[in-house]
């Protein structure tokens, strides 16, 4: 399935690239030839009405570019399988023909003043059309990047070594579907290759994350322990076990913390065992209601696996280096979004 979804996404991705590619050049073929005579927006032969229009195309660009880019390389969590090359071609020739169209919109071209109706009320549907896109995606950036403050949060150490990558994380449902276990995270290990997973996924073993170890984010208290059910088959949902394997240990101030789809015997700890941040707990596997081996850990105020009454924190990593979007930087005390990428 990721696979596929890899192929098709990419290829979508690299298709849209060469469209905004060959855009750019038969606009700078234009101009270059001098085919397509502009005149200055604020020439008064240009007209109120349509000086409006490019004024408004250009605040309308400054917020469709980040709103695109956001939507699909963040809010959209299939997008995390496009492959580097194709993401970083898509960010650069989408910024690069908007900002060619933001200059150009300082003038209008003299077939589009003095064309037919037609093209004046092209010229109009395009810019009602930016301003549309913008009004449904632009919001989307300042409803999902808020986070609770510092002060807010349990401040804990990365549970892993090497670099991974967030599915669902976030603190809205925009950027994270665990509409039960709010703030709660799911993560994936990144191979060498930059995807987290390899071969056909038929087997567990095609994902980076099985079997990787997780260590204590912090000094605790082991206080809960699963480790018998079935780790190793893809595609049995178990949903009597959602959890699969898990561990839960008291961090202190009635917060808990919990590790769940353990890989089968894996689990290294025992109830009533006291862990110092850094002690190996267990390894990833693909127990309980889960499609692929991944990491789900989440912060909450119960020492049992009950969903009755759980009530769920937000929580951040004391310090990391995070990729959002092409951006590698050294953070403190931050949290993740979807389709981060981070290591320790």
């Amino acid at each position: 399935m990721f696979k596929q979804f890899e192929i098709i996404l990419t290829t979508v991705c690299l298709l849209v690239s060469a469209v905004f590619l060959i855009l750019i050049i038969f606009r700078i073929r234009g101009i270059y030839l001098k085919k397509n005579a502009r005149v200055f927006i604020w020439n008064k032969e240009v007209g109120v009405l349509n000086r409006i229009g490019k004024l408004t195309l250009i605040v309308s660009l400054l917020f469709l570019v980040p709103s695109i880019i956001y939507f699909i390389f963040i809010v959209i969590l299939p997008s995390a399988v496009i492959l580097d090359y194709a993401k970083t071609l898509f960010l650069l020739s989408l910024s690069a023909w908007a900002l060619l169209e933001i200059i150009l919109c300082f003038s209008i071209s003299e077939n589009l003043l003095k064309g037919s109706l037609f093209k004046r009320l092209a010229f109009f549907v395009a810019v009602i059309l930016c301003i549309a896109i913008d009004v449904y995606l632009f919001p989307l950036i300042p409803k999902s990047l808020p986070y609770p403050p510092e002060d807010d949060c349990v401040i804990l150490e990365l549970p892993v070594r090497g670099t991974w990558l967030a599915g669902h994380a976030g603190a809205t449902a925009i950027t994270n579907g665990h509409l039960t276990n709010r703030y709660a995270i799911d993560i994936l290990k990144l191979g060498p290759d930059g995807r987290f997973f390899k071969g056909d996924e038929d087997t567990v073993t095609d994902f980076y994350s099985y079997n990787e170890p997780i260590y204590a984010p912090a000094d605790g208290k082991v206080v809960q322990v699963v480790d018998s059910l079935e780790s190793d088959i893809m595609g049995n949902m178990d949903k009597d076990n959602p959890g699969g394997n898990y561990i839960i240990f008291d961090i202190g101030n009635k917060k808990y913390v919990y590790f769940a789809h353990l890989k089968q015997g894996s689990v290294t700890v025992e109830e009533g065992q006291f862990v110092k941040a850094g002690s190996l707990m267990g390894r990833i596997g693909n127990s309980g209601y889960s499609t692929h081996p991944h990491l789900h850990m989440h912060v909450q105020n119960k020492a049992t696996a009950e969903r009755e009454g759980r009530v769920t924190y937000p929580f951040r990593f004391s310090k990391m280096r995070r990729e959002r979007l092409l951006f590698w930087k050294e953070v403190s005390n931050s949290y993740l979004l979807r389709n981060d990428k981070f290591s320790g």
